[in-house]
């Protein structure tokens, strides 16, 4: 009996010392099977961590908070890539995440992709985000309503149309989402929310040969909804007409 008390005691004390703190993966692969298996998108942090300021700024600032611990353990799966300049590496890794730099098109520290566990990039920032938490909250959060959207649009969908696979299982590679999906350009920081009389800002398209949303001002509306006064009227690959005030207008992402 006490062995048993001393144990519960233990595994107490262990979660208490673990709470707060974020779960960093070093492998992509690793990451995307969680992110499968979990139902998640996962973000990529570049960073030079024993050399980089602006890495360590981010790190000590937003990183290591319990807040960002809390929301990336509900959200996401995290992956670091990191590039020291003293720091020992394995070739192994180094190989690995010079090919993620590589493909990512990564130059320079901090930088941050949000992706898909296919590797699909959705939104990116590169520099120290001045907004700090919100600045990555945002944008991730505006991802997986476009994406849930995406989903629960495809479930309901009419005999002969694509619907959304069922989570693989675990050592399987396919798609989470039948139809390809393209969700939020790179871009800088999220908009500011709107002002009242503001025109609404495009965030993000998603468009697929079944489907086609976009997210205005942090809504997800398809053609015929009316968003803060813009009527959309059509949702094109890369640009979005919505009558506004009486007149037809053209956004583009920023």
């Amino acid at each position: 009996m006490k062995q048993t008390v001393s144990l519960l005691f233990a595994l107490c004390l262990a979660r208490h010392a673990l709470a707060g703190e974020a779960n960093w993966l070093t492998s992509f692969p690793e990451a995307a099977d969680q992110a499968r298996q979990e139902n998640k998108l996962i973000l990529l942090d570049f960073t030079g961590s024993d050399w980089c300021g602006w890495c360590q700024k981010l790190e000590e600032d937003t990183f290591s908070k319990p807040a960002f611990a809390d929301y990336a353990n509900s959200n996401l799966v995290l992956v670091r890539l990191d590039f020291p300049r003293r720091t020992p590496q394995s070739d192994e890794l180094k190989a690995a995440n010079h090919a993620l730099q590589e493909k990512y098109g990564v130059t320079g520290y901090p930088t941050l992709y949000l992706v898909d566990p296919d590797g699909k990039a959705l939104w990116h920032i590169v520099g120290y985000p001045l907004d700090g938490l919100r600045a990555i909250t945002e944008p991730v959060d505006t991802c997986l309503r476009a994406l849930r959207h995406v989903k629960q649009s495809h479930s309901s969908a009419p005999p002969g149309v694509a619907k959304p696979l069922s989570p693989p299982s675990v050592g399987t590679a396919p798609p989470i989402y039948a139809a390809p999906v393209a969700v939020a350009r790179s871009q800088r920081l999220a908009p500011p929310p709107a002002k009242p009389g503001d025109e609404p800002k495009l965030q993000s398209i998603l468009f697929s040969a079944s489907h086609a949303s976009a997210v205005l001002d942090g809504e997800v509306c398809r053609e015929g909804d009316t968003v803060h006064g813009a009527h959309i009227l059509k949702i094109e690959r890369d640009k979005v007409t919505v009558e506004y005030k009486g007149q037809n207008k053209v956004l583009k992402m920023n």
